[in-house]
């Protein structure tokens, strides 16, 4: 089912970067990534709360207690519910001041981009609140429900492509309006489906402190690690916004987009794993739990070898293939995130034993110690000059430190 589904959802999205980046143009383009760069910057709790939301659930589910399962997912939900309110007091804050006297925006365009902020602000708010949701559709591996959702949005993301080609109004502020309409639609139907499909859905106020207090314990190490890699994915952007032009973020964007469809190959297999390694863990049957682990990690990485290899060798002509005009720099921040993507799959693999035991501490230190040295070692070199090539030679290096030296000694370690 999720394979059925990458098909179609790879093809619209070759196809609808590349009208949308020809319709917008590079400076518009990079600077939608821009805007919805800070509020990924603020909302890096989301990524904490939503690791801990499908392990708890997941979990809960591996050991059969209904009971504690319905708590479980009511107190998440509320918890949910918090954070996305968290999520829109900084962002008319501390979000909308970095806005307005920090982020560089082109002439003219200052209007249009506060709109697309506000836009961005609600999108992101539903994307947190559907988190419990589509937790338990993964956890109760129902793939197939996911697919179909995974080709509706993709064919309501096509119709959007073809909506900002005749459309009259401001094509950045359309085209994001539109992007928001797609996410509630899609957020609207994992509540109808779970509420009708899973009896521990419910929306009374079951909330359990102890519950919550585990999740948020859970949570303590993972929030200084998600924090980190949110300053780096985010963080990068934002440097790029101050130090170059937006054209060199429309080469980030595109090498993330190829990077994505790259590693949908391989998160189809991982989704499928990851609630198996779980549950066998909460079951106690730690052997089988370590060597689906191994065997998931060994098979992801011969087919991310498969894929990313050609790729790097043919990435001008399969650009040029592409896009109509190509950003400078997409090329080699494509080539060198294919490349970081192959090594990363190691600290990917071992990340879900960490999470299903709850040992999450000395990953966090050592997550927080180098993407903080990172980012501030890439403003030191923007700021004497260097050129943004800086940003991937970084990143492929601390990716390889994780994959081979640091989640392998804790994992052996513990």
């Amino acid at each position: 089912f999720l394979y059925a589904r990458l098909i179609l959802v790879m093809g619209v999205q070759l196809y609808s970067s590349r009208v949308i980046l020809d319709k917008l143009g590079a400076t518009d383009y990079g600077l939608y990534y821009v805007v919805f760069g800070v509020i990924g910057l603020l909302s890096f709790l989301n990524g904490t709360l939503s690791s801990g939301t499908s392990r708890f659930i997941t979990f809960e589910l591996g050991k059969g207690d209904k009971d504690r399962l319905r708590t479980t997912f009511s107190t998440t939900l509320i918890s949910h519910i918090l954070l996305a309110g968290i999520i829109l007091l900084l962002g008319e804050t501390v979000g909308l001041w970095y806005a307005h006297n920090v982020m560089v925006v082109p002439e003219g365009r200052m209007e249009a981009a506060m709109i697309v902020y506000q836009i961005s602000i609600l999108s992101t708010m539903i994307s947190i609140l559907q988190v419990p949701f589509t937790s338990e559709i993964m956890a109760h591996e129902e793939m197939n429900v996911y697919a179909y959702l995974g080709i509706y949005e993709a064919c309501a993301k096509l119709a959007v492509v073809f909506l900002i080609i005749h459309t009259s109004f401001d094509r950045l502020v359309f085209f994001s309006a539109l992007q928001c309409i797609v996410v509630l639609s899609v957020f609207c139907f994992y509540i109808w489906y779970s509420k009708k499909r899973f009896e521990e859905i419910t929306f009374k106020k079951f909330f359990d402190r102890d519950i919550f207090k585990s999740i948020l314990k859970f949570s303590g190490w993972n929030i200084i690690a998600n924090l980190s890699n949110t300053l780096m994915s985010q963080g990068v952007i934002m440097l790029f916004n101050l130090f170059f032009s937006p054209v060199v973020v429309a080469a980030q964007a595109i090498s993330n987009q190829i990077s994505t469809a790259l590693m949908q190959f391989v998160n189809n297999v991982r989704q499928a794993v990851n609630p198996q390694v779980i549950k066998l863990y909460a079951d106690k049957q730690f052997i089988e739990s370590q060597r689906l682990t191994f065997m998931s990690a060994e098979y992801i990485f011969d087919l991310l070898l498969l894929l990313g290899v050609p790729c790097i060798m043919v990435m001008p002509s399969l650009l040029d293939l592409w896009l109509v005009d190509v950003p400078d720099y997409a090329v080699a921040f494509a080539r060198l995130i294919i490349v970081q993507d192959i090594l990363g799959n190691f600290s990917a693999a071992f990340y879900t034993p960490m999470l299903a035991a709850n040992k999450l501490s000395k990953n966090s230190i050592a997550s927080v110690f180098l993407c903080i040295m990172q980012f501030a070692l890439l403003w030191i070199l923007f700021a004497c000059g260097c050129g943004p090539l800086w940003a991937r030679y970084l990143a492929l290096m601390s990716g390889v430190i994780f994959s081979f030296v640091v989640k392998p000694y804790i994992l052996w370690k513990d």
